[in-house]
């Protein structure tokens, strides 16, 4: 069994043990959730394409991409309705204590968000650079598989989905509302995650429609470890990697101000990337040394090939 199969396997079965605890937490709590259409007929068309162009109509890049996409589609489902899990157990708010190891680093949250709001146009490329990430996925997807750069595809994959597991739980024990509330901003600011953040915490929210959830991880910050997963991920591309790395800086800048993190939460998304890059790259080397860099995709192609004959 080649290591990326291995690996495909291993990230599905977090998917579904992801799954089983938001089932298992959501019966303990009384609390339910509601799952819109689209998001289940994506999922059905990706996986199908998937099992198609591995089992019966190979094609590896196709195989690649729409695994990719059915694996994102799904963790992201399960791991926000953990998020939002994790926010009802109501720990003490650590706001205080990050906003004092921003002031210990020097580092004038207020200010910079004082500066950037006296600058609309600056405030608007921000803006932009932040609701970027989703769109950045799909075309760093697409480009990989284009590319036959699988490796790069499933690395983001990995990076993507760990990165959020160690968030998830940092943030259900080091909870904070947000440096806007810290500092007193929300009047000048669109608190988007407030509302449900303030209800699960007091015990008022028992639903949780998936089509609505927002981002409710403050520290670390989810939009920085993404911005530079993104960076990492399309190294080499011609093209689009210059233009990853200039967009996420700029995604990165806008964090404090439009995601309402602490400085401290950007430099704490950034390095537990760089930590899961450098875990990554050591267990890949000395667990997976011995197999190949063949995708499922080719255990399909073998198989399809043998029915032929």
């Amino acid at each position: 069994m080649t290591s990326q199969v291995i690996e495909t396997r291993a990230l599905w079965l977090v998917i579904a043990i992801i799954a089983g605890i938001d089932l298992v937490w959501l019966r303990a709590s009384g609390m339910s959730i509601a799952v819109a259409p689209a998001k289940p007929v994506m999922f059905a068309i990706v996986a199908s394409l998937a099992l198609v162009y591995v089992w019966f109509r190979p094609d590896r890049r196709i195989a690649e991409l729409a695994t990719a996409c059915a694996q994102l589609i799904a963790f992201t489902a399960v791991a926000a309705v953990l998020s939002y899990l994790t926010v009802t157990s109501n720990f003490p708010l650590v706001d205080r204590q990050l906003a004092a190891i921003d002031g210990a680093l020097h580092l004038d949250w207020l200010a910079y968000f004082d500066w950037v709001d006296a600058h609309p146009e600056i405030k608007s490329i921000l803006n932009t650079a932040y609701d970027s990430c989703l769109v950045q996925t799909a075309v760093l997807l697409v480009s990989l598989s284009a590319c036959s750069r699988f490796e790069q595809m499933g690395e983001f994959v990995w990076l993507f989905m760990m990165a959020l597991l160690v968030a998830i739980p940092i943030s259900w024990i080091f909870p904070a509302a947000s440096a806007w509330v810290q500092f007193d901003v929300i009047a000048r600011a669109d608190a988007y995650h407030l509302a449900d953040f303030d209800a699960l915490r007091a015990g008022q929210m028992t639903h949780i429609p998936l089509a609505e959830v927002n981002g409710l991880i403050t520290f670390p910050s989810f939009h920085t470890a993404l911005a530079v997963i993104l960076i990492y991920a399309s190294r080499g591309v011609k093209v689009l990697f210059p233009a990853f790395l200039v967009l996420n800086l700029l995604v990165i800048a806008s964090t404090p101000t439009i995601g309402g993190h602490y400085f401290i939460d950007v430099i704490a998304g950034a390095v537990l990337v760089l930590c899961l890059i450098g875990v990554r790259r050591i267990s890949w080397r000395t667990l997976f040394a011995r197999g190949t860099a063949s995708p499922s995709y080719q255990v399909g192609y073998v198989r399809a090939d043998q029915r032929r004959r």
